[in-house]
Protein backbone atom coordinates (compact mmCIF):
# COMPACT_ATOMS: atom_id res chain seq x y z
CA UNK A 1 0.00 0.00 0.00
CA UNK A 2 1.32 3.43 -0.98
CA UNK A 3 2.15 5.59 2.04
CA UNK A 4 1.50 9.34 1.79
CA UNK A 5 2.24 12.28 4.06
CA UNK A 6 1.26 15.94 3.80
CA UNK A 7 3.47 18.54 5.47
CA UNK A 8 2.40 22.10 6.30
CA UNK A 9 4.60 24.57 8.16
CA UNK A 10 2.66 26.96 10.39
CA UNK A 11 4.19 30.30 11.37
CA UNK A 12 1.25 31.95 13.10
CA UNK A 13 -0.95 31.69 10.02
CA UNK A 14 -4.10 31.46 12.12
CA UNK A 15 -7.34 31.28 10.13
CA UNK A 16 -5.42 30.84 6.89
CA UNK A 17 -3.96 27.47 7.82
CA UNK A 18 -7.35 26.28 9.06
CA UNK A 19 -8.75 26.81 5.56
CA UNK A 20 -5.78 24.90 4.15
CA UNK A 21 -6.34 21.86 6.36
CA UNK A 22 -10.11 21.90 5.87
CA UNK A 23 -9.71 22.04 2.10
CA UNK A 24 -7.15 19.24 2.15
CA UNK A 25 -9.46 16.77 3.88
CA UNK A 26 -12.51 17.94 1.94
CA UNK A 27 -10.67 17.27 -1.33
CA UNK A 28 -9.34 13.80 -0.52
CA UNK A 29 -12.37 11.62 0.20
CA UNK A 30 -11.30 7.97 0.33
CA UNK A 31 -7.60 8.68 -0.05
CA UNK A 32 -5.50 7.30 2.78
CA UNK A 33 -2.76 9.64 4.00
CA UNK A 34 -1.29 11.15 7.16
CA UNK A 35 -1.35 14.90 7.70
CA UNK A 36 1.29 16.79 9.67
CA UNK A 37 1.50 20.43 10.76
CA UNK A 38 4.82 21.78 11.99
CA UNK A 39 4.46 24.75 14.33
CA UNK A 40 7.53 26.83 13.59
CA UNK A 41 6.59 29.10 16.50
CA UNK A 42 4.23 28.65 19.44
CA UNK A 43 0.63 28.79 18.22
CA UNK A 44 -1.64 27.46 20.94
CA UNK A 45 -4.88 28.52 19.23
CA UNK A 46 -4.12 26.65 16.02
CA UNK A 47 -2.85 23.62 17.92
CA UNK A 48 -6.05 23.48 19.95
CA UNK A 49 -8.16 23.77 16.80
CA UNK A 50 -6.21 21.01 15.05
CA UNK A 51 -6.52 18.60 17.98
CA UNK A 52 -10.28 19.14 18.09
CA UNK A 53 -10.87 18.17 14.47
CA UNK A 54 -12.52 14.89 13.52
CA UNK A 55 -9.89 14.41 10.83
CA UNK A 56 -6.54 13.44 12.38
CA UNK A 57 -3.62 15.85 12.13
CA UNK A 58 -0.31 15.31 13.89
CA UNK A 59 1.07 18.57 15.30
CA UNK A 60 4.82 18.92 15.75
CA UNK A 61 6.30 21.82 17.73
CA UNK A 62 9.72 23.32 17.02
CA UNK A 63 11.79 24.57 19.94
CA UNK A 64 12.95 27.45 17.76
CA UNK A 65 12.05 28.60 14.23
CA UNK A 66 13.72 26.75 11.37
CA UNK A 67 14.01 27.54 7.68
CA UNK A 68 11.77 25.80 5.14
CA UNK A 69 14.45 23.39 3.95
CA UNK A 70 15.51 22.34 7.45
CA UNK A 71 11.90 21.86 8.56
CA UNK A 72 11.13 19.54 5.65
CA UNK A 73 14.43 17.67 5.97
CA UNK A 74 13.96 17.09 9.70
CA UNK A 75 10.50 15.73 9.03
CA UNK A 76 11.59 13.34 6.27
CA UNK A 77 14.51 12.07 8.35
CA UNK A 78 12.14 11.47 11.26
CA UNK A 79 9.51 9.82 9.04
CA UNK A 80 11.50 8.17 6.23
CA UNK A 81 9.05 5.39 5.38
CA UNK A 82 6.53 7.33 3.30
CA UNK A 83 6.50 6.83 -0.46
CA UNK A 84 5.39 10.40 -1.21
CA UNK A 85 5.49 13.73 0.61
CA UNK A 86 3.11 16.55 -0.32
CA UNK A 87 4.46 19.97 0.65
CA UNK A 88 1.49 22.24 1.26
CA UNK A 89 1.86 25.90 2.16
CA UNK A 90 -0.47 27.32 4.83
CA UNK A 91 -1.87 29.87 2.35
CA UNK A 92 -3.25 27.25 -0.08
CA UNK A 93 -6.83 26.07 -0.58
CA UNK A 94 -7.00 22.70 -2.36
CA UNK A 95 -9.51 22.00 -5.09
CA UNK A 96 -11.34 18.65 -4.97
CA UNK A 97 -9.18 15.90 -6.41
CA UNK A 98 -5.95 17.89 -6.39
CA UNK A 99 -3.93 15.40 -4.36
CA UNK A 100 -5.35 12.34 -6.13
CA UNK A 101 -4.60 13.80 -9.56
CA UNK A 102 -0.99 14.58 -8.65
CA UNK A 103 -0.51 11.17 -7.08
CA UNK A 104 -2.11 9.14 -9.87
CA UNK A 105 -0.04 10.97 -12.48
CA UNK A 106 3.18 10.24 -10.61
CA UNK A 107 2.16 6.62 -10.04
CA UNK A 108 1.66 6.25 -13.81
CA UNK A 109 5.14 7.60 -14.55
CA UNK A 110 7.88 6.12 -12.35
CA UNK A 111 10.43 8.56 -13.82
CA UNK A 112 8.62 11.53 -12.31
CA UNK A 113 10.38 12.80 -9.18
CA UNK A 114 8.29 15.89 -8.45
CA UNK A 115 4.96 17.27 -9.57
CA UNK A 116 2.93 20.38 -8.89
CA UNK A 117 -0.61 21.56 -9.68
CA UNK A 118 -1.90 24.67 -11.37
CA UNK A 119 -2.10 27.45 -8.79
CA UNK A 120 -4.70 30.18 -9.01
CA UNK A 121 -4.94 33.60 -7.43
CA UNK A 122 -8.04 34.12 -5.28
CA UNK A 123 -9.70 35.89 -8.24
CA UNK A 124 -9.27 32.74 -10.35
CA UNK A 125 -6.42 33.97 -12.56
CA UNK A 126 -3.56 31.55 -13.21
CA UNK A 127 -0.49 31.98 -11.03
CA UNK A 128 2.86 31.18 -12.70
CA UNK A 129 4.20 28.54 -10.32
CA UNK A 130 5.99 26.59 -13.12
CA UNK A 131 9.17 28.27 -14.28
CA UNK A 132 12.38 28.05 -16.24
CA UNK A 133 15.66 28.24 -14.39
CA UNK A 134 16.51 31.86 -13.69
CA UNK A 135 19.37 33.70 -15.33
CA UNK A 136 21.33 36.35 -13.43
CA UNK A 137 19.62 39.01 -15.54
CA UNK A 138 16.14 37.75 -14.70
CA UNK A 139 16.99 37.44 -11.05
CA UNK A 140 18.18 41.02 -10.85
CA UNK A 141 15.03 42.24 -12.57
CA UNK A 142 12.93 40.37 -10.02
CA UNK A 143 14.89 41.41 -6.93
CA UNK A 144 14.90 45.06 -8.01
CA UNK A 145 11.17 44.76 -8.84
CA UNK A 146 11.72 46.01 -12.35
CA UNK A 147 9.02 43.61 -13.55
CA UNK A 148 6.51 45.53 -11.45
CA UNK A 149 7.52 48.82 -13.10
CA UNK A 150 7.99 47.61 -16.66
CA UNK A 151 5.25 45.23 -17.76
CA UNK A 152 5.68 42.38 -20.27
CA UNK A 153 9.45 42.21 -20.17
CA UNK A 154 10.43 39.41 -22.60
CA UNK A 155 13.01 37.91 -20.22
CA UNK A 156 10.49 37.75 -17.36
CA UNK A 157 7.77 36.34 -19.61
CA UNK A 158 10.10 33.56 -20.72
CA UNK A 159 11.17 32.83 -17.13
CA UNK A 160 7.49 32.53 -16.08
CA UNK A 161 6.76 30.38 -19.15
CA UNK A 162 4.05 32.60 -20.56
CA UNK A 163 4.98 31.22 -23.98
CA UNK A 164 3.66 27.76 -23.03
CA UNK A 165 -0.03 27.12 -22.49
CA UNK A 166 -1.02 26.79 -18.84
CA UNK A 167 -3.69 24.21 -19.70
CA UNK A 168 -1.34 21.42 -20.76
CA UNK A 169 0.74 19.05 -18.62
CA UNK A 170 4.35 20.07 -19.12
CA UNK A 171 7.80 18.91 -18.07
CA UNK A 172 9.28 22.07 -16.56
CA UNK A 173 12.59 23.21 -15.10
CA UNK A 174 11.09 23.73 -11.66
CA UNK A 175 7.90 24.26 -9.70
CA UNK A 176 7.52 26.46 -6.64
CA UNK A 177 7.28 24.68 -3.31
CA UNK A 178 3.87 26.11 -2.37
CA UNK A 179 2.33 22.79 -3.42
CA UNK A 180 4.80 20.11 -4.44
CA UNK A 181 4.50 16.32 -4.42
CA UNK A 182 7.85 14.56 -3.99
CA UNK A 183 8.72 10.91 -4.56
CA UNK A 184 10.80 9.47 -1.72
CA UNK A 185 12.75 7.21 -4.09
CA UNK A 186 13.90 10.30 -5.98
CA UNK A 187 14.88 12.07 -2.77
CA UNK A 188 16.92 9.04 -1.74
CA UNK A 189 18.95 9.48 -4.91
CA UNK A 190 19.28 13.26 -5.25
CA UNK A 191 19.29 14.16 -1.55
CA UNK A 192 17.01 16.33 0.54
CA UNK A 193 16.71 20.12 0.43
CA UNK A 194 19.93 22.13 0.67
CA UNK A 195 19.77 23.73 4.12
CA UNK A 196 22.08 26.54 3.10
CA UNK A 197 18.90 28.11 1.73
CA UNK A 198 17.01 29.32 4.80
CA UNK A 199 14.10 30.42 2.63
CA UNK A 200 13.64 30.81 -1.15
CA UNK A 201 15.42 28.90 -3.95
CA UNK A 202 15.48 25.59 -2.09
CA UNK A 203 12.69 24.40 -4.40
CA UNK A 204 14.50 25.46 -7.58
CA UNK A 205 17.70 23.85 -6.36
CA UNK A 206 15.96 20.54 -5.58
CA UNK A 207 14.31 20.46 -9.02
CA UNK A 208 17.67 21.19 -10.66
CA UNK A 209 19.18 18.20 -8.87
CA UNK A 210 16.19 16.06 -9.86
CA UNK A 211 16.87 16.77 -13.52
CA UNK A 212 20.60 16.18 -13.15
CA UNK A 213 19.92 12.70 -11.78
CA UNK A 214 17.40 11.81 -14.49
CA UNK A 215 14.13 12.52 -12.63
CA UNK A 216 11.38 14.55 -14.29
CA UNK A 217 9.61 17.58 -12.81
CA UNK A 218 6.10 17.97 -14.18
CA UNK A 219 3.36 20.62 -14.04
CA UNK A 220 -0.11 19.06 -13.92
CA UNK A 221 -2.85 21.67 -14.53
CA UNK A 222 -5.70 19.18 -14.05
CA UNK A 223 -4.80 19.41 -10.34
CA UNK A 224 -5.66 22.86 -8.99
CA UNK A 225 -5.45 24.96 -5.84
CA UNK A 226 -5.93 28.55 -4.80
CA UNK A 227 -2.81 30.23 -3.45
CA UNK A 228 -2.95 33.51 -1.56
CA UNK A 229 0.77 33.94 -2.29
CA UNK A 230 1.96 36.08 0.60
CA UNK A 231 5.31 36.67 -1.15
CA UNK A 232 6.73 38.84 1.61
CA UNK A 233 10.08 39.16 -0.12
CA UNK A 234 8.55 40.69 -3.23
CA UNK A 235 5.76 42.72 -1.64
CA UNK A 236 8.08 44.46 0.84
CA UNK A 237 11.31 45.38 -0.98
CA UNK A 238 13.15 46.56 2.15
CA UNK A 239 11.99 43.76 4.43
CA UNK A 240 13.98 40.98 6.08
CA UNK A 241 12.24 38.57 3.69
CA UNK A 242 13.57 40.44 0.66
CA UNK A 243 17.08 40.41 2.12
CA UNK A 244 16.75 36.65 2.70
CA UNK A 245 15.62 36.23 -0.90
CA UNK A 246 18.64 38.16 -2.16
CA UNK A 247 21.00 36.13 0.04
CA UNK A 248 19.53 32.87 -1.22
CA UNK A 249 19.81 34.07 -4.83
CA UNK A 250 23.52 34.73 -4.35
CA UNK A 251 23.99 31.26 -2.85
CA UNK A 252 22.11 29.70 -5.76
CA UNK A 253 24.29 31.27 -8.40
CA UNK A 254 27.48 30.55 -6.50
CA UNK A 255 26.43 26.90 -6.29
CA UNK A 256 25.71 26.60 -10.02
CA UNK A 257 28.24 29.17 -11.23
CA UNK A 258 25.43 31.14 -12.83
CA UNK A 259 24.33 28.35 -15.17
CA UNK A 260 21.55 25.91 -14.28
CA UNK A 261 20.58 23.32 -16.86
CA UNK A 262 18.48 20.19 -16.96
CA UNK A 263 19.07 16.80 -18.51
CA UNK A 264 15.89 15.28 -19.94
CA UNK A 265 17.37 13.11 -22.69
Amino acid sequence: MTKLATITINHNHGEMIRKTIESLFASTHGLGFESFVINNVIDEATTEWLTQQATPVTVMQNESPLGFAKNINHFIMRYPDFDYYLLLNPDVVCWPGMFETLLSTMEDDPAMGAAGPQLLDPDGSVQPNRRRFATIFVLMLRILHMDAIFKNLPAINRYLMYDVRFSEPTAVDWITGAVLLLRKKALDQVGLFDERFFLYFEDEDLCARMWREGWKVVYIPQAKAYHVHIAAGRNKPFSKANFTQLTSAIKMFMKYRGKITRNDD
